[in-house]
């Protein structure tokens, strides 16, 4: 163990704490990123995807498009997360130095006093009078006894010393580490920064792409409507699309929604969020009529549904305002011939995937892959049903063919547009799905 004179450390003691801690330079970055590198390329198909002409596009384009803006996304949340957690592990850092050094520095003031107080022991009654002692003496005994206490005060003396010196040491490091670890977090705090314009920019795009959508599912499915007298084959086929887009946009704004509840929860918990998926299949089959929603403004628009569906109110049932008219004289006309008719029309996607989840069971699969068929009662898989984009009707007298709801509709309903589920007598749609 070295040693050091009493002097010399409280010497050393005075330079160590005027020294002024130099940060150390910031590390550059590999030019060649490979996880950057994806990151760009990603955020520029993204930015093509949401520029995409979604009233020229195929519904598999379309698709793609939306799965782009979905990778991207979660690329930047991921990114975001990353970094977050890089931030607060480097405040972290910073907290854990900081207890350090004061821990330290209180540590340093205590082995200071007492070197300064053995200093003032050692002027008041030098070494030298003790050895002196020790010569002087005839009693061996006495003298062995006084030698042994002289050389532990002098042993003691240099553990102080050198206790203050690997004090001193550690205060030097925590200072560095501290310094370092700012210089990690002001960084890292830029990039957190600029994570979170990419996410939101994400977002943006994700929304520019779904606005438009809007307004293609809209066009499309009246375009579906006019081809239904001339091409009932390629009506059924447009309006399933629409059916299966509504249904992946209310989808994605679920599972947003969640996902961004959850992350609030989590920022508050201090605990990691879990996505909710959201993919759908075709499909469909239900047992009976549901029950009808009461509509907000009977008589007239109600709103818009999810996927921008515009609805009316038509007789206390709610439809696409595509169909309003042509609901409008079917029900009329049933009137007259002393028929009425009552029922429930759109239905918003997150009805339907309630359905599924009370029917089928509340896995991934059972609410968006297992066949209709397998549930009890039947019911259709999310973006499979004409009711989600308000073209079809349960008609809730049409329990079974004998009614007289059922054999009036099968008379009249073709000339209003209206065409049935063969395998569901209270179903009517403008495709017959």
């Amino acid at each position: 163990m070295r040693r050091r004179s009493l002097a010399g450390t409280l010497a050393a003691s005075a330079l160590a704490f005027g020294f002024l801690v130099v940060p150390q330079a910031a590390q550059t970055a590999p030019r060649n990123d490979p996880r950057a590198e994806r990151e760009k390329v990603q955020a520029e198909q993204a930015e093509l995807a949401s520029e995409l002409n979604t009233n020229k596009a195929s519904k598999d384009e379309i698709d793609q498009a939306l799965e782009v803006l979905d990778e991207n996304l979660q690329t930047q949340e991921a990114a975001l997360a990353r970094v977050q957690d890089e931030v607060a592990q480097a405040k972290q850092d910073i907290a854990d130095a900081e207890a350090a050094i004061e821990r330290l520095d209180a540590e340093v003031a205590q082995l200071k006093d007492e070197i300064k107080r053995r200093a003032v022991q050692s002027y008041v009654s030098p070494p030298g009078d003790d050895a002196l002692s020790v010569l002087e003496t005839n009693d061996f005994v006495t003298a062995s006894s006084r030698k042994f206490y002289l050389e532990l005060r002098s042993q003691d003396d240099a553990d102080i010393a050198d206790r203050l010196d690997g004090a001193l040491s550690d205060l030097d490091f925590q200072k560095r580490k501290a310094t370092e670890a700012r210089d990690v977090a002001e960084k890292k705090e830029a990039e957190q920064a600029e994570r979170t314009d990419a996410v939101r920019a994400a977002k943006a795009q994700k929304q520019q792409l779904a606005d438009k959508l809007e307004s293609t599912i809209a066009s499309q499915i009246q375009r579906s409507i006019e081809l239904q007298a001339t091409d009932r084959a390629l009506a059924k086929q447009i309006a399933e699309e629409q059916a299966a887009l509504v249904a992946r946009l209310a989808a994605e704004k679920a599972a947003r929604e969640e996902a961004e509840r959850k992350a609030a929860a989590a920022a508050a918990a201090q605990q990691p969020a879990a996505p909710d998926p959201g993919n759908q299949a075709p499909g469909g089959g239900e047992t009976g009529p549901l029950a009808p929603v009461a509509p907000v403004n009977p008589g007239g628009p109600t709103g818009t549904g999810t996927g921008g569906i515009p609805l009316c109110t038509v007789g206390n049932i709610t439809v696409n305002c595509a169909i309003k008219t042509n609901l409008a004289n079917l029900l009329s006309a049933a009137a007259a011939d002393g028929v009425s008719l009552s029922g429930s029309g759109y239905r918003d996607p997150s009805r339907q995937i309630e359905l599924r989840r009370a029917h089928c069971g509340s896995s991934y699969y059972a609410i968006y892959q297992m066949s209709p068929s397998a549930c009890r009662p039947p019911t259709a898989r999310p973006g499979s049903s004409q009711h989600e984009i308000g073209l079809a009707i349960d008609f809730s007298n049409c329990s079974s063919r004998g009614t007289q709801c059922y054999r009036w509709l099968a008379g009249h309903a073709a000339a209003y547009g209206f065409y049935n589920l063969p395998s569901e007598a209270w179903h009517w749609s403008t495709t017959g799905s």
